[in-house]
């Protein structure tokens, strides 16, 4: 168990935080090599990524007003950060002070993270998917929706190489971007009309809850202070937009089949997800493609989805009973850039 965790977190610190969160690249390496925070990281619920789960749980802690040196080590508690390489210490202190809490947070709470800015490649990707079809309402079904901020990605405006600007060009909710080699040539496609925003999470987030948007904040990580800007300005919107949100609790996996008997075929049916598959088997992946394909050869219907069967972002369309499958773009995990294919 220890010895499988710990390479858990030894990857994580080498393929995710590396370039993008000194601070957690630091203690990552360094819970790796101990066995005492390892048996605590290790009670989260089976299936979830231990360790985005162990540092949200103690992130969520510390900017809840508890006062610990640990804070200095944090950008999103302090101007006058401390040398991450310096953190080991004091959050290992944190952790065994705090260990109850952080054992409860663990097994109650999930990976939530409403990423908005990989709304930067999901508005080419349904812009480019619309264009193989007829014009038509697009009926929107997230899987992993979370707060559901991600349906909204006709309502943002975005740029790309710093200058023009795509999408809803009066929108609060500006991201950026950036493609390494050439732009789609989709981005200044009208944008279509959505009949339905559907999310459907095991547990979404209830942004009525101040507790839960606390726990929304807490998963971004502590330098990326735009992440959070951006996320805070897409809840203001989400409030503004509610009445056209529909959230559902449940597998979103597993009631494909009953929300697609919903979607009247004057609409096309688009299914995305993004890195949430991972979480499920393989046999309930295999599952989920197989109803993809039953539907397509009943309905167009189109999905978007990365983390199952095929690497990269990817599109799998049905026009016709007739099948569309190809790679769109390799992305960053962030979407702070994107590599049109």
């Amino acid at each position: 168990m220890s010895h499988r965790l710990a390479e858990k977190f030894r990857n994580f610190a080498e393929r995710e935080c590396k370039e993008t969160s000194p601070l957690y690249y630091s203690l990552s390496r360094s819970i790796a090599q101990d066995n005492d925070v390892l048996e605590i990281a290790g009670q989260a619920q089976e299936g979830q990524p231990v360790p985005n789960l162990f540092f949200a749980a103690v992130h969520y802690l510390l900017v809840s007003g508890i006062s610990h040196p640990l804070a200095v080590f944090y950008a999103s508690c302090t101007t006058e950060v401390e040398t991450s390489s310096d953190a080991w210490s004091e959050f290992k202190d944190f952790v065994h002070a705090h260990r109850q809490k952080i054992v409860s947070l663990l097994q109650s709470r999930f990976v939530q993270t409403n990423e908005v800015r990989r709304c930067a490649f999901l508005f080419p990707a349904f812009l480019f998917a619309a264009s193989q079809f007829e014009p038509q309402p697009l009926a929107l079904v997230e899987i992993g929706t979370s707060a559901g901020l991600n349906l909204f990605w006709d309502q943002y405006q975005y740029s790309y190489d710093g200058s023009s600007t795509y999408g809803d060009t009066s929108s609060p909710v500006f991201i950026r971007s950036a493609f390494r080699g050439n732009k789609p040539s989709v981005l200044s496609e009208p944008l279509p009309e959505i009949s339905h925003r559907i999310g459907v999470d095991l547990n979404f987030i209830d942004l009525s809850h101040p507790d839960e948007v606390a726990w929304l904040r807490a998963l971004v990580w502590p330098e990326h202070h735009e992440r959070r800007d951006l996320m805070d300005a897409a809840l203001k919107k989400r409030g503004e937009m509610q009445p056209d949100l529909d959230l559902r609790t449940g597998d979103g996996f597993a009631m494909l089949d009953e929300i697609a008997e919903e979607i009247p075929t004057e609409s096309l049916l688009c299914v995305y997800h993004t890195h949430v598959a991972n979480q499920i088997s393989k046999t309930e992946q295999e599952a989920f493609l197989n109803s993809i394909e039953r539907l397509g050869k009943q309905r167009d219907i189109v999905h978007l989805f990365n983390n199952i069967a095929r690497p990269h972002l990817h599109l799998t369309a049905y026009r016709d009973s007739q099948l569309l499958d190809l790679p769109l773009a390799k992305t960053d995990g962030h979407a702070r850039w994107i590599e049109w294919l």
